[in-house]
């Protein structure tokens, strides 16, 4: 009976920690990004990440550009020493440019941490507010 108690026990902790992405699971644990609206002039935001492993970690930009298609490029994000060892941590800069145009700009953010074949992302827009008018 003692036996059968400790195997449903055991089975049952299993699924829950599998299923709720227990200790064992490689995920993304926290991000933080600066700013998720910048003037017409553009600027940097920095962005962090942590996850519980990781090899590399990278943000993917992206615009969509209308009918011409999808304007796209990649910042790798520079490791981190964590003061818990259980931990992996990663940041960088993400330059943005001015906004030239009438209207406000999207801009989204795929951060992405990459453990051997598994990769975990999470997204954020960003906004480039349109330029003033000088109304006369």
């Amino acid at each position: 009976m003692i036996y059968r108690v400790a195997l449903v026990s055991g089975l049952l902790l299993a699924t829950l920690l599998g299923c709720s992405g227990g200790p064992f699971r490689f995920r993304i644990l926290a991000y933080h990004v600066s700013a998720t609206e910048l003037p017409y002039t553009g600027g940097k935001i920095r962005v962090e990440v942590e996850a519980t492993q990781g090899d590399r970690a990278e943000v993917k930009v992206y615009r969509k550009l209308g009918e011409q298609g999808v304007f796209q490029f990649t910042v790798r994000l520079h490791p981190v020493s964590a003061i818990d060892f259980e931990k992996r941590r990663w940041k960088g800069e993400v330059e943005l440019p001015r906004n030239n145009t009438s209207e406000d700009q999207l801009y989204v953010l795929v951060i992405s941490v990459r453990n051997k074949d598994e990769v975990d992302e999470r997204l954020v827009e960003v906004i480039i507010r349109k330029p003033p008018t000088n109304n006369p």
